[in-house]
């Protein structure tokens, strides 16, 4: 015997949370895009490469943001025959292409950076450009712990992986703000060391992106199986579990096992543990979206001959 259940939200509820998602999207786009055309605007009209580079950075995040909107209208379709899990995955796709914007801008900082050091121009520090930095650093901060917040609410793998970009925007603003007093105090290498910390910021956020959708378009284990046994296990009918894994992405994650019971119990019983179990792992793991359990007639495992990724 086996059933599975989706716990995911459906109908209204579920064009709500897009709904949200999407807003949060769009609120993000615009100060993106403010704060990048501040930066850039600044940094170019008085050759700044520290604000450059993070007015790039800026752009990208902008970008992304824009990436997200279209994805999202995607990605919230309802599943159907040809794609019986749903279009969630497109999630990840989407982060994956915020990981590759975010390498394009480590490139283009990168770029930046070497054309000022073959450059002997020099840099005046002027009390705007401190203004602008300082502007630009609330700004990201703020809209960093936003998204953050909201992803971690909503259950959005794609607010969260922006959430991480942005926040290495703030924090690589410090090292544009450290980098220009350095100028001001009369050593113009500081600006040139600005702008390679915010290549460092920006290429730690590239590898966290990927990181986390390759987690997951390579199916790695989500659930700790030792939590779940012990919910599983907690139902005094329950003799024995085991094939347990799982896979997916924040919010929506999908956990499949073999439960023995006593061989002699009716299917009707069997049917109601079943039952039983599903809503314990709901209500121990809000982010599964899909339950598969297949029931047994108990009979004694050899713990040695069962792999170890199933136990």
């Amino acid at each position: 015997m086996s059933s599975s259940t989706h716990n995911t939200p459906c109908g209204d509820e579920q064009r709500e949370v897009d709904r949200q998602i999407r807003r949060v999207l769009w609120v993000t786009m615009l100060l993106n895009i403010a704060v990048a055309l501040m930066k850039l605007g600044y940094g170019y009209a008085h050759g700044i490469i520290s604000l450059q580079a993070s007015g790039f950075d800026s752009i990208f995040d902008g970008s992304a943001n824009i990436i997200g909107l279209v994805a999202m209208s995607l990605a919230a379709r309802p599943p159907d025959p040809e794609h019986p899990y749903g279009h969630r995955k497109l999630e990840v796709a989407v982060s994956l292409f915020i990981g590759l914007m975010v390498t394009l801008s480590f490139l283009e900082i990168g770029r930046t950076v070497w054309q000022s050091a073959l450059s002997d121009t020099a840099i005046t520090i002027a009390p705007q450009a401190y203004m602008i930095v300082i502007a630009s650093l609330l700004v990201s901060l703020g809209v960093s712990i936003y998204e953050r917040r909201e992803g971690n609410r909503l259950n959005s793998m794609l607010l969260k992986s922006d959430a991480s970009h942005t926040f290495a925007d703030s924090v690589a603003s410090l090292a544009v703000l450290a980098g220009i007093y350095m100028v001001d105090l009369g050593f113009p290498v500081g600006d040139t060391l600005a702008a390679l910390a915010v290549m460092f910021f920006v290429g730690i956020t590239a590898y966290r992106v990927f990181r986390g959708g390759l987690d997951v378009l390579v199916d790695t284990s989500y659930l700790d199986p030792v939590a779940v046994r012990r919910v599983v296990k907690a139902h005094p009918k329950v003799l024995s579990c085991h094939n347990m894994r799982s896979r997916g992405m924040p919010g929506h994650v999908q956990l499949d096992m073999h439960v023995s019971l006593d061989p002699q119990m009716s299917l009707e019983a069997a049917g109601e543990i079943m039952l039983q179990l599903k809503i314990n792992l709901r209500e121990a793991f809000p982010e599964l979206a899909d339950i598969l359990i297949q029931i047994e007639p108990h009979k004694p495992i050899h713990l040695e001959d069962v792999p170890e990724n199933l136990l």
